[in-house]
Order: C-alpha cells, then sequence, then structure tokens
C-alpha cells in the first residue's frame, strides 16, 4: 500500500494535465518503515526528447539532487510518478525495462487533456512483473 494525501495526488494529477500531450515525471519523497508514505513530490525534468509523448527519462543529476534533499530531511526516494498520455494507467513494456523493485510507481492516465485514471504499481523482481498497489490518503 502507498499513503499518499489527496492534494499530493491533485497535484500530481494537475502536472500530468499540464504537460499533455508530453509524459511528464517526478520523484516520491518519504518514507517506507512502517508503512511506505508519500511526504514531498518533486517533479523534475522529462530528459526523453525525443519520445516525450510516450517515455520518459529521469537524468541522474536529477534523481542525485532529491536524493540528497531527502536523506538531509531524514527521508528518502520511495518512488517515481509519471503520465501516459492517451494510453490506460497501466506500466508498459518501457516502464517494466527500467523498473527498480522497491519503489512505487504511480501512472496517471491522460486522455486529450483530462485525467481519466491514477495507478500505483510495484515491480516484482521475481516475476518481472508490475503489480497493482492500493494507494491510501
Amino acid at each position: 500500500m502507498l499513503r499518499i494525501d489527496s492534494e499530493k495526488l491533485r497535484y500530481i494529477e494537475s502536472l500530468t494535465i499540464k504537460s499533455y500531450p508530453s509524459e511528464c515525471c517526478g520523484l516520491l519523497v518519504g518514507t517506507d518503515s512502517p508503512e511506505k508514505r508519500v511526504v514531498e513530490v518533486c517533479p523534475v525534468p522529462n530528459r526523453n526528447f525525443e519520445r516525450a509523448h510516450d517515455r520518459f527519462v529521469i537524468e541522474r543529476c536529477d534523481f542525485e539532487k532529491v536524493d540528497k534533499k531527502a536523506t538531509k530531511n531524514g527521508l528518502q526516494i520511495i518512488g517515481v510518478y509519471h503520465s501516459h498520455p492517451d494510453h490506460p494507467a497501466v506500466p508498459s513494456q518501457y516502464d517494466a525495462d527500467h523498473a527498480c523493485s522497491w519503489f512505487s510507481y504511480i501512472i496517471v492516465a491522460v486522455e486529450k487533456g483530462e485525467k481519466t485514471n491514477v495507478k500505483s504499481w510495484v515491480f516484482r523482481e521475481e516475476g518481472k512483473q508490475f503489480e497493482e498497489e492500493e494507494i491510501k490518503s
């Protein structure tokens, strides 16, 4: 289960709508013990300029900047969010190929500029597939 308050979730949704028809992305900062809880949403630039409509890339320098700040505040990166413009909130093969088993992945489906669905996923290394994760506010 991933705990994220409704204000933070609405913030993510607004960012995905603003970036349409391109994918947007960002990092979820928080705690994973005793529960996985999002404390901060950190937007980062999608560095995939050639396929921004259906791929996102988070550069190492952007990741490290957020990670350093999180660590300083006693937190850690616990996940990633991104949008799927005109595509369901289901992980793609590209998502699976680049997934980390310890992260939550919030995917926001945006159809014609409107949010249609939000789901969170966890990648299971042993089966090389995603399982849906409950989102609680």
